[in-house]
């Protein structure tokens, strides 16, 4: 399958274009700044539709990672201008090009965490695909409205598109830098929801997505089974979550994102947890 990938330089881009190239496929990177060279590579504007046009010109699926990750480093209508034209741009070329399938990164921010301006909790865990959107920020309000976009191709009968649901993207190396020191306090990930997902099930999960049997649009979180907490994931949610119902069933230290739709519909099980990294946590030993 001629794959291209929009967003392939980045660290969960490599993963992706990795993952699909040891698996077969053919894969362009296109993105502003070129990848490793293990794929090759075109500069595109995905904010310019004839570029997305170029870039797309005898592909038979796309892979759209190409986004703003976060709303800390620019300002709030570059955000949400720079990803919803891109995932329209996509989606639009993708069309008329005669593509069929799409995978899209959407994002747990479609829930509204972690970047809520206003704190609030989860009505439920684990969280599954039913809940509630209720973004606040620029990112996140891109992410439902990429979805919104997908939903409308959709319904055109032109496109099958799956949005994958990520949490906080991690390698081994990322995550002993940026999460092992929040695991000392509760409260400072919280509003991640303590949820992650190892890159290169990322690339798992597009690489499956791509051959799904999917007609239409499907969201779907992508997440690793483990929060990235120490200990019980339950007790978390009653100490910084209080107003949350904790469903039967929800033991351990569980994510509180459920993968029962990317099991049954994508036949995606995460295979990577935090604690085969072999790195030290920095707290919480005694709770395991």
């Amino acid at each position: 399958m001629r794959v291209v990938v929009t967003g392939g330089s980045g660290l969960a881009g490599r993963a992706v274009v990795a993952e699909l190239v040891e698996h077969g496929f053919e894969v362009t990177n296109v993105d502003r700044i070129p990848g490793d060279g293990s794929a090759p590579f075109k500069r595109v504007d995905i904010e310019d539709l004839g570029q997305v046009y170029g870039a797309l010109r005898g592909a038979e699926a796309v892979v759209h990672f190409a986004a703003i990750p976060r709303p800390t480093f620019d300002v709030p209508e570059v955000v949400f201008r720079t990803n919803v034209m891109g995932s329209f741009n996509v989606l639009e070329a993708a069309a008329a090009v005669g593509v069929r399938r799409v995978v899209t990164a959407s994002s747990v921010s479609v829930l509204g965490f972690p970047f809520f301006e206003r704190p609030f909790a989860p009505a439920y865990v684990p969280i599954d695909e039913e809940h509630p959107r209720l973004p606040q920020d620029a990112y996140a309000l891109s992410k439902l409205v990429g979805e919104d976009i997908a939903d409308g191709f959709a319904r055109r009968g032109a496109l099958d598109v799956v949005s994958l649901r990520f949490p906080w993207i991690h390698t081994p190396e990322t995550f002993a830098a940026q999460i092992v020191p929040l695991q000392s306090d509760p409260a400072a990930g919280a509003a991640n929801l303590w949820s992650y997902v190892d890159a290169r099930d990322v690339g798992a999960a597009v690489r499956l997505a791509l051959a799904a049997d999917i007609r239409g649009h499907e969201a779907v979180f992508v997440a690793a089974a483990d929060s990235f907490m120490p200990g019980s994931s339950a007790e978390l949610v009653r100490a910084l979550y209080p107003a949350t119902v904790v469903r039967a069933g929800f033991v351990g230290n569980a994510s509180l994102l459920s993968g029962e739709k990317a099991a049954r519909l994508l036949g995606f099980r995460p295979r990577h947890r935090w604690r085969e990294y072999g790195i030290a946590q920095s707290a919480g030993k005694e709770q395991q």
